[in-house]
């Protein structure tokens, strides 16, 4: 009886083996937060980088530190580019206003007008008149890190240099970023 004892306790052990349940599956997650880059300045050279930290640095993407002195009418020489960076996902705009260069003496004020350019888009001042910003970069939505990096150019109008009347002239050509 011993004998089939042990072999039926060996036949029950194998059977008991043979027809166990699988066992539930096991996993973890994996998880991040990924922060908005949203980056901008105005630059001596192209930037074509794809890193924030680079992008930040102003050795590696030297900044326009201005001002831009003007001596005559026409075109500028301008070394000069709106760069961007954005990981958005609903997309950015930047959109570009100017001043007349303006002189005041006492209370009388004189402009002298320019056309500013950036990325096929300008503007062309209008002495004391306010001039509409115009968007130069407009992205409706981002699949990933996106640079844009575009010339700017100026030229000074010859009508309003040759006939200013004597004096310090500014203006201010300025570009604002904001997420969509």
């Amino acid at each position: 009886m011993k004998k089939n004892l042990i072999v039926l306790l060996v036949v029950a052990l194998v059977s008991v083996g043979l027809f166990a349940a699988d066992p539930p599956n096991v996993g973890f997650q994996v998880t991040t937060s990924v922060g908005g880059i949203n980056l901008m300045k105005i630059t001596t050279a192209k930037y074509e980088g794809s890193s924030p930290t680079d992008f930040a640095n102003n050795t590696t993407v030297p900044i326009y530190a201005g001002p831009l002195s003007v001596t005559a009418s026409g075109a500028q020489t301008l070394s000069a580019y709106i760069s961007t960076m954005s990981n958005s996902r609903s997309g950015y705009h930047v959109t570009m206003t100017a001043t007349a260069m303006k002189s005041t003496v006492g209370s009388v004020d004189a402009y002298i007008n320019y056309t500013v350019a950036a990325n096929n888009k300008s503007i062309t001042t209008t002495g004391a008149t306010a001039v509409t910003g115009v968007k130069v970069i407009e992205k409706t939505s981002l699949a990933g890190l996106a640079v844009e990096s575009h010339l700017i150019t100026l030229t000074v109008d010859a009508t309003t240099f040759n006939a200013a009347v004597e004096g310090s002239y500014s203006g201010t050509v300025t570009f604002e970023y904001k997420t969509t």
